[in-house]
């Protein structure tokens, strides 16, 4: 065990509330490919522009099949956790006061048994659709079992309901957290500001959910965690944070079960 590692776990103990917030660094040796600083990565392939509503809006079929698709080619589902995944799982459900926060849509902390309550999936989920009326049930009860094939082949999905266009139940880039109940915005901001420790783990800090949660750290004091196979940068972005970022470096999948060990859980 490293010196970062008892360091963070002795953190943990004594800290009445620790919050995780995770990114796509984590899912990587789930075989999910990370959405930024990679050759493979999402951003480098795709025009930010595509996901946003009203590019869904302006030709859903287009959308569909010259952007989701294309970007989310692997299909997730058929990605299981990694050890970190399940690290974190242990750690979580030990501790009634912390709350998991993930950027990621591949489900994958559900499916490492984390439970619904204290996991907030605040950009949505691969896999799981809504109704584009928002006065259908559907809007706010998901639809799965979309036909993929259908798609490719020219059909947009449509509500079972009331026949309104469906689309995925993830946050674009021109919508708010709190613009549907499934991402629990509410739920994440308000733990961010009752956290003595905020961890992030392998997040390129490029969204505004970890602005956020810097912003409610420094304010709240907490300690701020980065564990990543980089350190965090204080680049001209974060000039007005004057809370130490603490780098634990290495693979989310490496360091996370060391740590759950350092806890006894």
């Amino acid at each position: 065990m490293t010196a970062a590692i008892a360091a963070l776990a002795a953190d943990i103990r004594d800290a009445t509330r620790v919050v995780w917030l995770t990114g796509a660094g984590l899912s990587v040796a789930s075989g999910i490919p990370p959405y930024r600083r990679s050759s493979e990565a999402v951003w480098s392939r795709f025009i930010l522009e595509w996901g946003t509503t009203k590019r869904f809006k302006a030709d859903p079929l287009a959308w569909y099949r010259d952007f989701w698709l294309e970007a989310h080619d692997i299909d997730p589902t058929r990605a299981l956790p990694n050890p970190g995944h399940h690290a974190l799982t242990r750690i979580v459900t030990a501790r009634p006061s912390d709350l998991l926060v993930t950027q990621n849509v591949d489900g994958l902390h559900g499916r490492s048994g984390l439970p619904a309550a204290r996991l907030v999936e605040i950009h949505g989920r691969h896999g799981l659709y809504r109704c584009t009326d928002g006065g259908c049930v559907r809007f706010t009860d998901p639809i799965e079992g979309i036909d993929v094939d259908a798609i490719r082949a020219g059909v947009v999905p449509r509500c079972p309901v009331c026949d309104a266009v469906v689309r995925p139940l993830v946050l674009l880039f021109d919508e708010r957290y709190d613009s549907h109940p499934f991402f629990r915005a509410h739920d994440a901001f308000s733990a961010f500001g009752q956290a003595d420790v905020i961890v992030f783990v392998g997040t390129s800090f490029s969204v505004g959910v970890t602005e956020m949660a810097l912003e409610s750290g420094q304010r709240r004091r907490a300690r701020l965690i980065n564990i990543n196979v980089e350190p965090f940068s204080h680049a001209e972005s974060w000039r007005w944070l004057t809370l130490k970022m603490r780098d634990v470096l290495g693979p989310a999948e490496e360091t996370l079960p060391l740590l759950a060990d350092a806890l006894g859980v």
